[in-house]
């Protein structure tokens, strides 16, 4: 059995909270396109001294740049569709908890890794709980529109972890990778933001510019710190502890957009943390 390192461990889990955090701003955003465009540029600017002082990567690193670029745009552009349509409390858990079990069978079959019973049960059980989380009260009625995105952008979540553990194995540097992420995706975002909204785009623009600079913050802790993570440790429990942001995500869409929790939920984050101890045992 594969040991865990504690570190990688520990930062899956604040990339968690951090992922959670840069949703909430997602949501709030009055433009969430326009939103996402400039927090990326914000987070691109932080790490634009790493693009002049360290060596440009090699093409085996950027084949997965610019793969894991278009996959990134795919989910944010799905992510937004979804929030626009559900609330966060519906959308988010779908998104986030489908994912672990995409990207522990695509590192099974990509990356090779192997998944022990007991670890695939563990996978079973995180992610059906976290779905769960996302079963209409009763007398609700589900939005398979938002569900659908939401599915979705799950699986640009699983297909973008797998290709970003290759790529930044390659790199061999989580800072370098990140640099250069953050740097196409301001680019593919911006791009869409201005064809989208046209002359208004600046206008639009200035009114997210607090949001975006606090929210660029948020993106560099969740994806750095998910790419050491998956640079040190296996990817499919990493992922598993990483969409524990769903937790997260439901009590900050509790406590701040005040979207209901409810026992059932609290429970279901319970049967969560039995999953994810059975993927690490695993």
């Amino acid at each position: 059995m594969e040991t865990i390192p504690p570190f990688a461990a520990l930062a899956a889990l604040v990339s968690a909270m951090a992922h959670a955090g840069m949703a909430l701003f997602t949501k709030q955003a009055k433009d969430t396109l326009t939103f996402r465009a400039v927090s990326m540029v914000f987070s691109a600017l932080w790490l634009s001294p790493v693009l002049v002082f360290f060596p440009i990567p090699s093409w085996e690193v950027w084949r997965f740049l610019l793969l894991g670029a278009g996959l990134i745009w795919a989910f944010n552009m799905l992510m937004i569709a979804a929030f626009q349509r559900g609330s966060m409390n519906l959308v988010y858990p779908v998104m986030r908890g489908a994912a672990p079990a995409i990207a522990g069978l695509f590192a099974f079959f990509i990356l090779g890794e192997p998944l022990s019973p007991l670890a695939i049960l563990g996978l079973s059980v995180a992610s059906a709980a976290i779905i769960a989380f996302a079963w209409p009260e009763k007398g609700g009625a589900p939005k398979a529109v938002a569900l659908g995105f939401a599915l979705s952008a799950a699986v640009m979540t699983a297909s973008y972890t797998v290709n970003d553990a290759s790529g930044v194995r390659a790199a061999g540097s989580a800072l370098i990778y990140a640099a250069w992420f953050f740097l196409l995706s301001a680019l593919s975002l911006g791009l869409t933001a201005w064809v989208r909204r046209g002359d208004q785009v600046l206008g639009v623009a200035r009114a997210e510019l607090r949001r975006g600079f606090f929210a660029s913050f948020f993106n560099i802790t969740t994806y750095g710190l998910a790419l050491y993570a998956y640079a040190n440790a296996p990817v499919a429990p990493m992922a598993a502890l990483r969409e524990t942001s769903v937790v997260f995500g439901a009590i900050v869409a509790a406590v701040i957009l005040k979207e209901p929790l409810g026992r059932r939920r609290i429970i279901l984050a319970g049967v969560l943390a039995l999953g994810l101890a059975a993927i690490q045992l695993g």
